[in-house]
């Protein structure tokens, strides 16, 4: 079994670098790349120690083996906040005091105290993996919730993948950590091949995700994020207002096809009604009582609606590109969304009528 593990643990390895050259070699990289590629040096550097541990064991060894664990939460979520452009603060470099602090101090605890000390390492890694995953889903959900409210880029459908790679690894981190206190209590290692081949998936899962919707494989894109989620709760807009803004907007669609653009947003929007951003997300959300990532999106499919009506010769995915959607999967879902069935159903319908 000790064979084995060592095997799984150098496909890991070698996988964590290939992941790190795919991103060394993209053309233009941003700060979520270097996150991201630092990320699977850790995993590789923890991969090597796996080996090293089975190979030849030594006590640095050791303890780098049970402290490296409190640096994948810090990096998960610094990655998360470099894909939607928040800001990591200086003071931030805390998140990786614990790290140090266990690593400095296991080397000054007495022998007869390590198995103590390893429950509490043990204790404090369980709640650092529990807390980062849960703290990353509620930015993610704040997040999407405000880009739905103010850009129709399609590529926020990609960005659900943040919140499959924090389940799994909540769901990896419960597995790992049965393991482990069942290792330190009763002294039992049948799992530990297990539990090497899930951290090696987790690897694969997130190198999987992380390099084709951390726009590795795809062209660059943009988010048109504003910096501030403020409300309307204090509006000075009045009802004629609102009702001529309300008419404004109705009439841009009626009138105009820019909404068929991929990059249209909120901003070219306002630009082009002469209606204050703010003011045309209090009108989308509170009067049409939708967001404008929605409303974009269902003119999207009215028109697709249209052209498949007329006859065109597109096929499906070219009529969705037309639409400015940016992707296959994204039209599709839009399109069942507000009609109720894919493109392909209802196209055979009318071919059929």
């Amino acid at each position: 079994m000790s064979n084995a593990l060592v095997i799984i643990f150098g496909i890991g390895a070698i996988q964590c670098i290939l992941f790190a050259l795919l991103i060394l070699l993209k053309k233009q990289r941003k700060s979520s790349d270097w996150v991201l590629f630092s990320w699977f040096i850790i995993f590789f550097v923890h991969l090597v120690l796996g080996i090293g541990k089975k190979t030849n064991p030594t006590q640095s060894i050791e303890i780098s083996i049970m402290t490296i664990g409190f640096l994948h939460g810090p990096l998960f979520l610094f990655y998360t906040k470099t894909i939607f452009t928040i800001p990591i603060k200086k003071v931030e470099v805390l998140h990786l005091f614990p790290f140090a602090f266990f690593t400095i101090l296991s080397f000054f605890i007495k022998e007869e105290k390590e198995q103590l000390w390893e429950i509490v390492i043990l204790i404090v890694k369980l709640i650092s993996l529990i807390f980062y995953p849960i703290y990353i889903l509620y930015v993610h959900h704040k997040k999407i919730t405000l880009l739905k409210t103010n850009i129709a880029d399609n590529s926020i459908w990609e960005f659900s993948w943040i919140r499959i790679i924090a389940f799994i690894f909540l769901v990896s981190t419960g597995v790992s950590m049965i393991r482990l206190a069942t290792e330190l209590i009763v002294g039992v290692a049948y799992f530990e091949f297990l539990d090497g081949l899930r951290y090696v998936i987790l690897i694969i899962v997130i190198g999987f995700y992380g390099l084709k919707y951390g726009m590795v494989y795809k062209p660059e894109g943009h988010l048109n994020m504003i910096s501030h989620d403020k409300k309307y709760k204090h509006s000075p807009l009045k009802n004629g207002e609102i009702n001529t803004f309300t008419n404004t907007i109705n009439r841009f669609f009626q009138d105009n096809d820019a909404y068929l653009l991929p990059d249209f947003s909120l901003t070219t929007l306002s630009e082009s009604v002469q209606i204050p951003k703010h003011h045309l997300s209090q009108i989308i959300n509170s009067e049409m009582h939708t967001t404008f990532y929605d409303l974009v999106n269902s003119k999207r499919v009215a028109y697709a609606v249209q052209r498949i009506q007329e006859g065109t010769n597109l096929t499906l995915e070219g009529l969705g590109y037309e639409c400015g959607f940016n992707s296959k999967s994204a039209f599709f879902s839009n399109f069942k969304k507000n009609i109720g069935k894919t493109p392909g159903q209802f196209k055979k319908e009318i071919s059929t009528d």
